[in-house]
Formats: structure tokens, C-alpha cells, sequence
């Protein structure tokens, strides 16, 4: 029998129902990372380092070994095993090929490019030396069950290369599985990055991966996860994956690093494997390379893994000096190489004869003593009454103070003081009466 006041009695609960619900808060599915806990929840805001600690930039050796390697973009493969292999082995082999990165450890500088693996939480392991691009590991005291592990392309000082394919993640077995002693094939867990080292030098550099982390910021109040970072005692929050370069009051000692992953409203996730400490024992012994404020050509090729400058390209690269016209007029008198033998002994006896010929062109000047000796005339026997005299007196002749006497075959007999004034003596060939008239001087007797 059919009564219409029912259908109306469950309609008014039906309504009810819904009425009620409507003000009841709606819990979102289950998940990492939970964002609609309530209507009124915002995600936390991201915060710089505070207290002791402060942002520094890099060292400058730093910024000068990332700017040389930024022509490379390395890609890490695992070949052997297989991810989620199971391994029925005491010991575990690892292979992994490795291109554009130009590993390299140098025995002064430190280590150069290179490969870190990590598996679990056991102490990193740094590879710089490969088989062409072949990387071998193996490992004998790893316990049996399931592993986790990751393996990235690394800086000279640690920091991990941030670009598609220079890092890989993934689980291992030894013997077989253990179900619930690793995170979950799509589950997001964090890696903390050590310094090169594994030292608490000054800036101190803190760095991480997070795998399986959804892209955020990409709207305002997008904010799907947050890493809190504690540095001896002083906290902040980021929420961007990019290294930071910290200054600490505590110097050179040992610092402890704890990295936390929350989502965007401060709960943590999955915090067996996303709560993780770093322990950096204190600087000892001599400082990396990495460190310095600065390095020369040959340092920086050393400590990038890039070949070293030769010294002869160093040389050639310098500027040539000027040539003096001597140089200038002396190479182009050079003999090319490539002319015969023969051809070069002809052409050196000619050079020969014609620099011993005299030029054509001005002779130099040469000293006045030697002027005054080549101006000289030569000696002629003859009387002295019969040689010329010379028009105008030479220059030489004029600087002289005391004129030359030529020297005769036969001394002459020297002239009396009174007869200076005649420069010539007469001669006659007179005889008898006459030659008794004269004097001997050649003058005429006083009667």
C-alpha cells in the first residue's frame, strides 16, 4: 500500500544529512604531502639563516671551478645491476657509466670532478677514477636485506651538479627483500650532500637532494614541501633546492647539520628516512684547493680535470716585442731554411766579398789625430826650394801648432839666427875676382 507521507519523511533526513555535512571539514586523500588540512591553513614561509649563522658568497676559487665547468653537462647511468635487482652475492659490484665529466684528483690541489655514491646512511663514497667511462665499485660489508641508493656527479668541493641526468636513485637486495625498511618506490626522501672532505671548513657548505619532491612555486601559496635546516642550534626554512655557503661562529670545528623534511604546513614526512644528521669533525691538515680566494691558470686546469697549459702555448700566447730596425734590417739578410746546400755556400762567399768591399756611401768620421795624420802630404825627395805651396792652408794644417820639417837623405846644416829671414840660400857659380867680391852670406863686400 503505497503512503505518501513516507517518501516525504525521507526526504526531510536526506536533506539533514547533507545540511550537516556541508559544515563538517573534508579530509583530503591520504598522501606525502598534505596541503588541505584546513580551509584557514596557509603553508609556511620560507626563512634566511638567522643568529650565528649568515649567507656568505663562495670562495673565489669556487665561482672560478663552476664557471670552468659549466661547459659540461655530465650524465650518470647504473649498467649493473638492474634497479630493484635482487643480488645473491656476499658482496655487492656496482657499475656505472659517467660522460662529460672530466674526473680528476690532484695530489697538491685535492680532489677535482668527481662521482659520489651514497647507499643508506653510511659514510659517502667519492669515485674519481674510471675505465674510459666505466665506474666500478664494490662493496663487501653491507648486511643482507633491502637498500636504497643515489649516486650524483659532483663539484671539487662536493656540491652536487644540479641538471637533468647527472644524478641517479634507486634499491638494491641483498638475498632478497625486506618489506617496510626502505621508502616506497614513489615516496620522497632527502639526502644530505657532505662537503668535500667531510669537514667543518669556513664558509661551511650545505647542500641536499630530495627525491620524489613535487615541483612547487610555481603560484603564490604553492607551497608543497619545506626542508628545515639546524645548524648548531639555529634554524631556518627553504624551500628551493640550491646550495648555500654559511659563515658559523663556531670557525674551523666540528659542526652538526640536521635536515628535516616537512610538507608546506611544517609536518613532517616520513621522518624514518627524512630526519637525517650530518656530524662535520674539525679542519685538520692543509686547506683544499677549493678554499683559496684564488687560483692561477695551471691550478685551475689541475683542479677542473681540463689539460694543463703547455708552456710553449704560454709562451707563443704572449705578446711579441718590438724590433729594432737593426733586427729588422739583420732578418731580412737571413738565409731561408729551406734553400740547399750548395746554394747556401754560393750565397755566403758573395756576402762575404761584398762586405768587404768598401761602400760607396759617407765614410764615418773618424778620430781628428787620425784626420791630421791622412791630411799630412807625403815626403818627396826633392829641395825643399822646388815643392809647391799650397794655396790655402788645410784645416789640419791650421790646428797644428808646430809645422813638420821633412827629413832629407842628408842632414843639413843648420841655419845661422841672423839668416831666419831668408828661406832660401843662393848659390853661384862664380869664380876668381868675382866670387871674392861676395861675402859668404852672398852679399857685396863694404869697400
Amino acid at each position: 500500500m503505497h503512503r505518501p507521507g513516507l517518501k516525504s519523511i525521507w526526504a526531510v533526513l536526506l536533506a539533514a544529512v547533507l545540511f550537516l555535512g556541508a559544515g563538517l571539514p573534508v579530509h583530503a586523500r591520504p598522501g606525502f604531502f598534505n596541503r588541505d588540512s584546513g580551509s584557514a591553513a596557509k603553508p609556511l614561509h620560507s626563512s634566511a639563516p638567522s643568529g650565528k649563522l649568515q649567507e656568505v658568497a663562495p670562495p673565489g676559487a669556487v665561482q672560478q671551478l663552476r664557471q670552468n665547468l659549466q661547459q659540461h653537462r655530465p650524465s650518470l647511468r647504473l649498467i649493473d645491476p638492474s634497479n630493484d635487482s635482487i643480488v645473491t652475492s656476499d658482496a655487492l659490484e656496482l657499475r656505472f657509466e659517467i660522460d662529460d665529466w672530466p674526473l680528476s684528483s690532484d695530489p697538491e690541489l685535492g680532489l677535482g670532478p668527481h662521482v659520489v655514491l651514497q647507499i643508506d646512511n653510511r659514510a659517502p663514497l667519492r669515485l674519481s677514477e674510471s675505465k674510459g667511462n666505466r665506474l666500478e665499485v664494490r662493496i663487501d660489508d653491507l648486511e643482507a636485506g633491502s637498500h636504497r641508493f643515489s649516486a650524483w656527479a659532483a663539484y671539487p668541493w662536493g656540491e652536487a651538479v644540479q641538471a637533468p641526468g647527472a644524478s641517479i636513485q634507486g634499491r638494491l637486495h641483498l638475498w632478497q627483500k625486506l618489506q617496510g625498511t626502505q621508502p616506497e618506490r614513489d615516496a620522497p626522501w632527502l639526502v644530505p650532500v657532505s662537503p668535500a672532505g667531510e669537514q667543518g671548513l669556513q664558509p661551511l657548505l650545505v647542500d641536499w637532494l630530495i627525491w620524489n619532491a613535487p615541483l612547487q612555486n610555481l603560484r603564490e601559496g604553492d607551497g608543497r614541501w619545506r626542508l628545515r635546516i639546524s645548524i648548531d642550534g639555529d634554524s631556518f626554512l627553504v624551500d628551493h633546492q640550491e646550495a648555500l655557503w654559511l659563515k658559523g661562529s663556531n670557525g674551523a670545528g666540528s659542526h652538526d647539520i640536521q635536515m628535516e623534511l616537512l610538507n608546506g604546513l611544517g609536518e613532517p614526512i616520513t621522518p624514518v628516512f627524512n630526519n637525517q644528521l650530518i656530524h662535520l669533525k674539525a679542519a685538520s691538515g692543509p686547506k683544499p684547493g677549493w678554499l683559496r680566494p684564488r687560483l692561477t691558470e695551471s691550478q685551475l686546469a689541475r683542479l677542473s680535470g681540463s689539460r694543463e697549459p703547455d708552456v710553449l702555448e704560454v709562451v707563443e700566447s704572449l705578446p711579441e716585442p718590438p724590433q729594432r730596425p737593426e733586427e729588422k734590417k739583420q732578418e731580412k739578410t737571413e738565409q731561408p731554411r729551406d734553400l740547399p746546400q750548395a746554394e747556401l755556400k754560393a750565397e755566403a762567399v758573395v756576402k762575404d766579398e761584398v762586405e768587404t768591399k768598401p761602400e760607396a756611401g759617407p765614410q764615418p768620421a773618424a778620430p781628428e789625430e787620425k784626420d791630421e795624420q791622412e791630411s799630412e802630404p807625403p815626403l818627396v825627395e826633392q829641395p825643399l826650394a822646388e815643392q809647391p805651396r799650397a794655396e790655402q792652408p788645410s784645416k789640419a794644417e791650421t790646428a797644428r801648432s808646430t809645422p813638420p820639417t821633412p827629413a832629407p837623405e842628408k842632414p843639413a846644416e843648420p841655419l845661422h839666427p841672423a839668416d831666419e829671414e831668408t828661406k832660401l840660400k843662393p848659390s853661384s857659380s862664380l869664380g876668381g875676382s868675382a866670387r871674392e867680391l861676395l861675402n859668404s852670406d852672398g852679399r857685396l863686400r863694404k869697400p
